[in-house]
């Protein structure tokens, strides 16, 4: 019997109990916060309609607490329903219960509350039940058990609630549709500079291999907004796709539920973070090249990836070597040669050279990027560190260390679960290679976090988020190499799964869901109409700085003016942020000489309040919107996208 066959027989019992003590748990947790929200809106806490919400909750609550409580040793209810009925009628009637409660669900998100956001666990609550619904639709259609229905719709929604999250923004409104979106192509344009803007333009210092990504969208021809957001999205979704696709490979399942299953779990584990598409490429090389068995393979696809890794970010320069010895230490068991030395000498040396070649991979891009100013590169290592964004904040309200608690247990309590009475199948060499790893990835992750300019999510903590993947992969497969001990045979219970598993994944990814962007294009065309005649006539008389979209040039939307490669918004913020007080001087002289005949930059907004990434904006206040309104005043709002553009001032506006 393979193991899609196990786990499809489990006991319903267990499913439904997993279920009822899920929705029991969220129960409680939307009563809390639908009442703290109606206590922070006291004019709607009185509302008919809040009340019988608290009380749909308050009866789940109730009626759950009774069915776990109740005796009944044979699971005579559960099994109950276990047999829907056949023939034409159910099938119809399945495929209603999964085309019907999608659409649901996004009403209930977008709509039913007009005036406020609804708590999120009240749309977990919904969002539970309909899944219900979805997986009663494919059990009645498939006849496979509620457990295995349930898992298998709870992994599709989270698909494609990630498929929506990426592709909204793929449109072709000419305007930047977030703060710096759109600055990203601006930088995958420049290593195809010479011919999109006729003059050579160095490289950015940061994430050069997410932009050599990028800038594949300009290989044919001239590369559209509308396309180069798609290609964006392509990349999200075929890297990790990819990834998926070779570890189950390596892994060798067998049966295609159980790889519909884990490679779906595996697919959004990594969104988690999110783990950037230019940091997969890194995995994607190991996982593809790296054997145990095969020395020379293995050791160039460790330098490969780590010379990328070099390109991409300094946190993951030893990732590459990491991944490939938690491979071998997997792989690879200590009792077939029983020799300490002789075992660690390909980790030793995988380790020594994947930073080798990671260091050679960025004094390599440094040396093809164009940029004289080496000080760029180092910004990272001298910003401040805002130790509170570990816990809940007005940047992330989750939390960095809540968040990372969050995704780890899970896989934690699944390995430990696998594990029980065999952890003596694992040298302890091997358990020490793997526990050294995962905690200075994590230490790591941890403290970048803390960065100004970072902590609004988990994707510093990208490194430990892949090996502990992995590790729960190959240890659910149960292919682990073990010593003489074998491993316990892998009892994958999907219940347990499902319950604890499967929901916090597809649970971030469901967070990550807004309402539908309504663009005004018509707006937007009158205003880059207005934007292109006023920069167009300003060029004529010098430069014109595109602080802020910049991308307006790379696309060709305002023709005929030449650019000027300073002082993109990007890279502003980062010297802001980092404190590179040679290059905010140079920007400070270039407008205090009006170096510029306009100026093309957000509008400038110098008190902050407190909120969401305020040490940020207090920063870009005081070394550039501060000193851009005391040299240049604006002539032109653009409301459709918050753009202004500026001119000199006759007279400076301050002391």
């Amino acid at each position: 019997m393979n193991k899609a066959d196990e786990t499809s027989r489990s006991s319903p019992g267990k499913f439904w109990r997993t279920f009822i003590l899920l929705s029991v748990a969220v129960s409680i947790a939307a009563i809390y916060q639908t009442e703290q929200q109606t206590q922070a809106l006291l004019k709607i806490r009185s509302k008919l309609k809040w009340v019988f919400i608290i009380g749909i909750f308050a009866a789940n609550l109730g009626v759950g607490l009774y069915l776990l409580l109740r005796k009944d040793k044979n699971d005579s209810l559960w099994q109950s329903l276990e047999h829907p009925g056949a023939g034409i009628i159910s099938k119809i009637l399945g495929i209603s219960f999964l085309v019907v409660a999608f659409p649901v669900l996004w009403y209930i998100k977008f709509n039913a509350f007009t005036y406020i956001d609804p708590p999120f666990m009240l749309l977990f609550w919904v969002w539970l039940w309909l899944t219900l619904v979805q997986a009663a639709g494919v059990k009645i259609l498939t006849r496979t058990s509620w457990a295995l229905s349930f898992a298998l719709v709870v992994l599709f929604n989270g698909i494609i609630y990630q498929l929506y999250f990426f592709l909204q923004p793929v449109t072709d409104y000419p305007f930047s549709v977030g703060w710096s979106e759109a600055s990203r192509f601006y930088y995958g344009s420049l290593p195809f500079s010479k011919s999109i803007y006729g003059v050579q333009l160095p490289l950015s210092v940061w994430h050069g291999s997410r932009y050599f990504l990028l800038s594949l969208s300009f290989l044919f021809n001239k590369s559209s907004l509308f396309g180069a957001r798609l290609w964006q999205a392509v990349l999200w979704f075929s890297t990790n796709g990819l990834v998926v696709f070779l570890l189950l490979r390596r892994l060798k399942w067998n049966g295609l539920l159980t790889k519909l299953l884990l490679g779906g779990w595996f697919f959004l584990f990594l969104f988690q973070g999110a783990v950037y598409y230019h940091l997969l490429i890194c995995v994607i090389i190991i996982l593809a090249g790296v054997s145990p068995r095969h020395f020379w393979r293995s050791l160039i696809a460790v330098i490969l990836a780590s010379f990328w890794a070099g390109m991409s970010r300094v946190n993951w320069f030893p990732v590459p070597a990491m991944l490939a010895i938690m491979l071998y230490i997997l792989e690879e068991p200590f009792s077939k040669n029983n020799d300490f030395w002789k075992y660690i000498q390909k980790p030793i040396l995988w380790g020594v050279l994947g930073i080798v070649f990671a260091f050679a991979g960025q004094f390599f891009y440094i040396a093809i990027s164009g940029n004289s100013d080496l000080s760029e590169f180092g910004s990272s290592f001298t910003s401040a560190l805002l130790w509170y964004r570990w816990w809940p904040s007005d940047t992330n309200p989750l939390g960095v260390i809540p968040g990372v608690i969050l995704i780890s247990l899970p896989p934690l309590v699944l390995l430990t679960q696998i594990l029980r009475g065999g952890w003596n199948s694992f040298h302890p060499l091997r358990w020490l290679g793997i526990s050294a790893m995962l905690v200075i990835l994590l230490v790591g992750g941890l403290i970048v976090s803390t960065k100004i300019g970072g902590g609004g999510d988990l994707h510093n903590l990208d490194a430990y988020i892949v090996l502990l993947g992995v590790l729960t992969m190959y240890f659910m497969n149960g292919r682990v190499e073990a010593e003489s001990t074998p491993l316990p045979p892998l009892k994958l219970d999907l219940p347990y799964v499902m319950g604890l598993f499967l929901i916090i994944p597809v649970a971030l990814s469901f967070s990550r869901v807004v309402p539908p962007v309504q663009y005004n294009h018509q707006k937007a065309a009158d205003d880059l109409q207005k934007l292109r005649m006023t920069v167009q006539a300003y060029s004529q008389k010098g430069e014109v700085l595109f602080i802020n979209e910049r991308h307006l040039l790379t696309f060709d939307l305002i023709p005929g003016v030449p650019i000027v490669s300073e002082y993109e918004v990007v890279s502003l913020m980062e010297m802001a942020i980092s404190g590179n007080q040679p290059y905010l001087d140079k920007f400070h002289q270039d407008l205090q000489s009006h170096r510029f005949a306009a100026i093309v930059a957000r509008q400038q907004r110098l008190r902050v309040q407190a909120g969401d990434f305020a040490e940020e904006a207090i920063a870009w206040n005081q070394q550039v919107g501060y000193q851009l309104l005391c040299e240049y005043e604006p002539i032109l709002t653009l409301t459709s996208a918050d753009i202004q553009v500026l001119i000199p001032r006759e007279k400076t506006k301050c002391p």
